[in-house]
């Protein structure tokens, strides 16, 4: 009988971890690219100079 919970743990293991596989593909995780909070860093967008503490 102990092998019986045995296998029937198992299949149910096997059940939800290929349940969590198919939400996961579904929801997109892992295979987009989440969006860009803001814009890159860059000189030519701001007017801040490159080295702000540096002297003339």
């Amino acid at each position: 009988m102990t092998t019986f919970w045995i296998v029937l743990a198992l299949v149910v293991a096997a059940w939800l971890v290929a349940r969590l596989v198919v939400a996961l593909r579904a929801d997109g995780l892992g295979s987009v690219r989440p969006p860009a909070s803001h814009a890159d860093w860059s000189d030519a967008v701001s007017d801040l100079p490159s080295h702000p503490y540096r002297s003339a």
